[in-house]
C-alpha cells in the first residue's frame, strides 16, 4: 500500500505542488519563530500571561470575523492571488507591530495580522486541491502540513537562540525588549521570501478523479452542511487555543527551562508534527480518510493528559504525540471536506472551517489566559483533552463524505 501511494503521488506530482510546499516551509519557519518569541516579547514589555492570551484571541477573532468574506474573495479572485495577498499583509503587519508598545495601537495591528494569517492558511487548501488529483490529495495535504510544521524543528531552535544573537549585536541583555524585537524582524524577512515560490503560474489539474471514484459533487452544498463540516474544526481550535498560545510559558514556568531549552522542547513538538503529517496519507490508504482522521485525532486526547505529569520527560512525550496526532488528522479532515465539496465552493468551505477553528481558538485562548493566572495549567490541559475528544467524535459522525 505504501509503495502504491508513493507511485501514485511521486510519478504525477506537478511543479506547482513543489512550489507550494516550498512556500509552506518558509512560511512555517516564520510562524514557528513568531510563536516562540512573541509571548516573551510581551513579557519583556511588562505585560502578563493574560495579555498573551488576549493577543492570541484577537488574532483568531480576526479569522472568525473575516473568514467568510475572505473565503468569498478566494473563490472570486483565485486561491493563488489570495495567498500572495495574505502573506504580504502578514509580513507588513509584523513590521508595523514591532514599532509600537502601546496595547491600543498593537491590538488593531494584531487583528490585521490575524486576518492575514487566516487568509493565507485558508487559501492554500483550495490551491493545493486544484493542483492535485484525488489519489494524491490526502498524501499531499499531509506533506504540506509537514512542510509547514516540520520546519518548526529548526524554527523553534533558531527562535530560542535568536534573542541571544541579537543581544550580542546590539549589546543588550538576551531577554531585553530590543533583542526580542530584532529577533522577530526575521519573521518579516522570511515572509517576503515565502512569497517568491507562489509568484509563478500554476496550472490546475483538469482530470482529478481516478477511475472508479465517486463523481465530484456539482450541486452547491447548503450552508447548514458547511457548518456541520466545520464543527470538528471548532473543537480543534478550542483544544489548541487552550494550550498552544502558552506552550512556551508552560515549559519555562512549570519546568523552569531557559529560553533556549524551551526552543529545543518546541522543536521536539514540531518534529512530532512533521512526522504526523507524513503518516496521514499512508494511514488513510489503509483505513480510509474518515476513519484515519478520527483515530489520529483521538491520539491527541491521551497526549494532553500525559502533560499533566510533573515529569519533563513524560510531558515532552505527550507534547510530541499531540503534535503527531493533530498533524496527521487535520490534513485528512481537510481532504475529506474538499472531496465532498464542489469546486466552486471550496474557498467558502475552507473559510468556514477556518472561521470555526478561529472562533474556538479565540474563546479558549482568552478564557485560558484568565484561568492560568488563578489555577495554573492543569484545568487547561484537561479542557484541551476534552475538546480534542469532541473533535474526533465530530469527524466520526459525519455522513456521506467518504465517497
Amino acid at each position: 500500500m505504501l509503495a502504491m501511494r508513493a507511485h501514485l503521488s511521486g510519478g504525477k506530482i506537478s511543479s506547482a505542488v513543489w512550489l507550494i510546499l516550498l512556500h509552506s516551509s518558509l512560511f512555517g519557519l516564520a510562524l514557528s519563530i513568531a510563536d516562540i518569541l512573541f509571548n516573551f516579547y510581551l513579557v519583556s514589555l511588562g505585560y502578563t500571561v493574560a495579555t498573551a492570551g488576549l493577543f492570541s484571541t484577537i488574532g483568531r477573532a480576526a479569522g472568525m470575523l473575516m473568514g467568510i468574506p475572505l473565503g468569498i474573495m478566494i473563490d472570486r479572485i483565485g486561491a493563488q492571488r489570495s495567498l500572495l495577498i495574505g502573506v504580504a499583509v502578514y509580513a507588513l503587519g509584523w513590521a508595523i507591530l514591532l514599532q509600537f508598545t502601546s496595547l491600543w495601537i498593537m491590538i488593531p495591528i494584531q487583528f490585521l495580522i490575524g486576518a492575514a494569517f487566516i487568509l493565507t492558511s485558508t487559501a492554500v487548501t483550495p490551491l493545493l486541491a486544484g493542483v492535485t488529483n484525488e489519489a494524491q490529495r490526502a498524501t499531499i495535504f499531509g506533506w504540506n502540513a509537514s512542510a509547514t510544521m516540520a520546519v518548526g524543528l529548526g524554527g523553534s531552535v533558531l527562535g530560542g537562540v535568536l534573542p541571544s544573537l541579537a543581544a550580542g549585536m546590539i549589546d543588550v541583555g538576551p531577554q531585553d525588549t530590543a533583542a526580542y524585537r530584532m529577533a522577530l524582524m526575521v519573521v518579516v524577512g522570511l515572509c517576503v521570501i515565502a512569497m517568491l515560490p507562489i509568484l509563478s503560474r500554476m496550472q490546475p489539474v483538469t482530470h482529478e478523479r481516478p477511475h472508479g471514484a465517486a463523481p465530484l459533487p456539482t450541486h452547491l452544498v447548503p450552508m447548514s452542511r458547511l457548518v456541520r463540516f466545520s464543527i470538528a474544526g471548532l473543537l480543534l481550535g478550542m483544544g489548541g487555543g487552550a494550550f498552544l498560545p502558552f506552550q512556551n510559558l508552560f515549559f519555562r514556568d512549570v519546568f523552569l527551562l531557559s529560553d533556549a531549552a524551551v526552543g529545543i522542547v518546541l522543536a521536539w513538538g514540531a518534529l512530532g508534527m512533521g512526522v504526523g503529517g507524513m503518516l496521514g496519507g499512508p494511514i488513510a490508504g489503509w483505513l480510509g480518510l474518515q476513519r484515519a482522521a478520527t483515530i489520529t485525532r483521538m491520539g491527541a486526547v491521551f497526549s494532553m493528559l500525559l502533560m499533566l505529569t510533573p515529569s519533563l520527560l513524560i510531558a515532552s512525550i505527550g507534547f510530541f504525540w499531540r503534535g503527531l496526532s493533530i498533524a496527521a488528522s487535520y490534513p485528512l479532515n481537510d481532504a475529506l471536506i474538499m472531496r465532498a465539496t464542489p469546486l466552486r465552493q471550496r474557498g467558502i468551505a475552507a473559510s468556514m472551517m477556518s472561521v470555526f477553528w478561529s472562533g474556538g481558538w479565540a474563546a479558549a485562548a482568552w478564557t485560558s489566559g484568565l484561568v492560568l493566572e488563578y489555577w495554573g495549567f492543569a484545568p487547561v490541559l484537561v479542557f484541551a483533552a476534552v475538546a480534542y475528544f469532541g473533535s474526533a467524535l465530530a469527524i466520526a459522525t459525519l455522513r456521506g463524505v467518504e465517497g
